[in-house]
């Protein structure tokens, strides 16, 4: 054992999230599961430690792209954990693929993230397949006819999953008589959710996050407005959206990577559960699984190279993973995708509770 601690090396894990800032509530808890699936497998199996670089580009993208620079230049790391939303991946990718470094993100769903590139791979599904799903959701077990679009132009995760489910709901015969914006950091929606109530749809789509799709409830409650609502995996992602929402989100649907409520869990998410739990006394959150996930997937791959710092080895091995059991399931990738089941959630009594499984 000696000889071996003597040869140990130590492996540096870049991990971007927006810590503060308008997209906290996604950040802070991916921190909490990574640092905690950090202490429970602080090593790689050949006895190198793994040391966190983590970094807060503060919800903004210039941020991400000059703290995936920093990372790579300056801190040397082996591979990067990031970033959690679609817009600030973006803005790492092309470093990642010119310096080849593997970066895998736990949440960044827009198709865009792994399109073309070598380097970039993430533990989600694609906004193509979550809206899918959605729109399945919507046609058959909703029995909508008619949808409305609520969704934000100028963000790419939005956008793509508001195309993904136009494109599936009209596929399954459905109408979408109406679309309207929902820019990220406005306060007032009754405009566009009058002219939403005056087309009488059977149900909303709302592709938004959690502060605006909060102020969206109330107000489509003071108006009258009662018709089912599904929304994405960041929708209900952060508990502004219930301190917020209150009430009026009792109901609404979400499309997830996973549920930490769900009956049946994985060994791995079984004890990551328990972890989660002794060491923050709060529900598991699937943002901090996610991203743990996104580790675990890394250090795996670093397991099969001879040698753990060799960027393209473990890049390799991180894009051929198949059939590996995390905290929040089986995980295969393609081209840099997870092929994964999807959970739909629905809020009841102030909280998400698991609803069921779509399979890819």
């Amino acid at each position: 054992m000696g000889a071996a601690n003597v040869m140990a090396e130590e492996i540096k894990i870049g991990v971007v999230l927006p810590l503060s800032g308008p997209l906290s509530g996604y950040g802070q808890p991916s921190q909490k599961g990574v640092e905690l699936v950090n202490s429970m497998e602080p090593t790689l199996k050949n006895g190198d430690t793994v040391k966190l670089i983590i970094i807060d580009d503060k919800s903004d993208k210039v941020e991400a792209a000059n703290a995936m620079q920093r990372l790579v230049s300056s801190d040397k790391v082996d591979a990067v954990i990031g970033e959690v939303t679609s817009t600030n991946t973006l803005a790492m990718t092309k470093m990642a693929e010119d310096t080849k470094t593997p970066l895998v993100s736990p949440t960044a769903t827009n198709d865009r993230v792994t399109r073309g590139r070598q380097y970039v791979s993430r533990v989600c599904f694609s906004d193509s397949f979550q809206g899918i799903v959605g729109a399945n959701l919507a046609s058959r077990d909703l029995g909508a006819k008619t949808a409305a679009i609520m969704y934000d132009s100028s963000n790419d995760y939005s956008v793509g999953l508001a195309k993904a489910f136009r494109t599936q709901f009209l596929k399954n015969g459905g109408t979408i008589p109406i679309e309207v914006q929902a820019p990220g950091g406005s306060k007032d929606f009754k405009a566009q959710l009058s002219s939403v109530k005056a087309k009488n749809v059977d149900m909303i789509y709302m592709p938004i996050y959690y502060t605006e799709g909060a102020l969206i409830a109330v107000q489509a409650k003071q108006l009258g407005l009662k018709v089912p609502v599904v929304g994405g995996d960041g929708l209900a992602a952060d508990p502004v959206f219930f301190k917020l929402g209150q009430d009026a989100v009792e109901g609404y649907m979400t499309t997830d990577y996973y549920s930490p409520n769900a009956k049946e869990q994985t060994p791995e998410g079984e004890k990551f559960i328990k972890a989660w739990t002794e060491k923050y006394s709060e529900p598991t959150h699937t943002w901090g699984a996610m991203t743990a996930d996104a580790y675990k997937m890394i250090i795996n791959a670093m397991n099969q190279c001879d040698n753990p710092k060799d960027r393209v080895c473990v890049n390799d091995k991180i894009r051929a993973t198949s059939g590996f059991t995390g905290i929040t399931g089986t995980l295969t990738l393609k081209d840099g995708d997870a092929i994964r089941s999807a959970v739909i959630n629905e809020v009841k009594n102030g909280e998400l509770a698991f609803k069921t499984v779509v399979n890819p």
